[in-house]
């Protein structure tokens, strides 16, 4: 007989993670066969039930009850399961287009669903993650560093503007246009003085001149506009946001095939939203920047986005412990998140 097991990878860390697995007796010894990798888990409890099976004290049937309710349970009138809309949304943001998404769930679960399912799931739960994380205010720095890139949209260049924080990684904001104009960069800097509550003591950006006007209107003389690159000195140097660039590949390559600039600008919110709060980022020690910044975050993964009924909304608090194991170079963290309660109409 078969069960579902939850463990949590690196001990410690808050991160659980489900497998299949067998009770295979040798002689006077028994051992659990691991027979698949599930996914990331929800719920850590279930650890915590295998133990009492294993003990004889709750059957392990009753556990594999709870396991399958937990990767079975459904949204309000929707027929797939939420924890695999919330893979396939995380799929699509970790770089997969539609179709290899198709392919995946094709060989994980035997389903042969079209493209404009999983579509339909992406645009629905960007729109739900934008406005769940709206209520959190990131604790910043006060050193900025903007630029922007272009990709082909037909015979059109879309420019995506995107403004970092340097102290912690944290992306404070993204806009898209077809525009490379000093009201484009002012739109960028406006989103993230709104985003981060406040204005900067110092603005690096490379030497386009759209913005000179955009800095002095949208922070004033409160703030120093620094014009470098990316081989400049320290203080002038914007080879944070150029290396940031090199992931970006992630997002243009999904973009490629839609037209529509209004689809796009949800799509980098949602990227903007993936980045912040679920990639890792090695220079925050290999944790997401939202959780190496703030003490609480509103959630760790998709799945607290895309809940099932019945499922509560919950903040995490984060605790960073330094990974001994890395003695050179930069440290690493293993972050370990805490489930807390969400009273209504409360956020991060």
């Amino acid at each position: 007989m078969t069960f579902i097991r939850a463990k949590e990878i690196p001990p410690r860390s808050g991160n659980w993670y489900d497998y299949e697995v067998m009770t295979v007796h040798e002689g006077d010894k028994v051992r659990q066969k691991v027979i698949r990798y599930i996914g990331r888990s929800g719920s850590h409890p279930l650890t915590v039930r295998h133990s009492l099976a294993r003990s004889g004290i709750v059957p392990e049937t009753a556990c594999q009850t709870l396991a399958d309710q937990t990767h079975t349970a459904r949204i309000h009138k929707m027929k797939t399961p939420a924890r695999r809309i919330a893979s396939a949304v995380g799929m699509y943001y970790g770089g997969m287009p539609l179709d290899a998404i198709q392919q995946q769930f094709r060989q994980d679960y035997g389903l042969d669903m079209s493209e404009s399912n999983f579509w339909n799931w992406v645009m629905r739960f960007t729109k739900a993650a934008v406005k769940e994380a709206k209520g959190f205010k990131p604790v910043v720095g006060s050193r900025w560093v903007a630029d922007e890139v272009y990709m082909k949209l037909g015979k059109r260049n879309v420019y995506f503007w995107d403004i970092m924080d340097t102290d912690t990684r944290f992306l404070l904001a993204s806009h898209v246009s077809f525009t490379r104009t000093s009201r484009d960069a002012k739109a960028l800097m406006d989103l993230a003085q709104k985003r981060a509550g406040k204005s900067p003591k110092v603005v690096v950006t490379d030497k386009l001149a759209a913005y000179i006007m955009a800095v002095e209107d949208a922070f004033g003389a409160d703030s120093k506009h620094r014009r470098g690159g990316p081989f400049c000195k320290i203080e002038d140097s914007t080879a944070l946001i150029e290396r940031f660039h090199r992931t970006l590949e992630q997002r243009t390559k999904i973009y490629q095939k839609y037209k529509n600039i209004d689809d796009i600008r949800l799509l980098t919110d949602g990227w903007l939203i993936n980045y912040n709060f679920f990639k890792q980022n090695e220079g925050c020690g290999n944790v997401p920047p939202a959780q190496a910044m703030s003490k609480v975050v509103p959630f760790k993964d998709w799945n607290d986005i895309i809940r099932a009924k019945g499922i509560a909304n919950m903040n995490y608090q984060v605790t960073l412990r330094r990974r001994e194991s890395v003695k050179k170079g930069k440290p690493v963290f293993d972050a370990r998140l805490t489930p807390i309660e969400v009273a209504h109409g409360e956020s991060a």
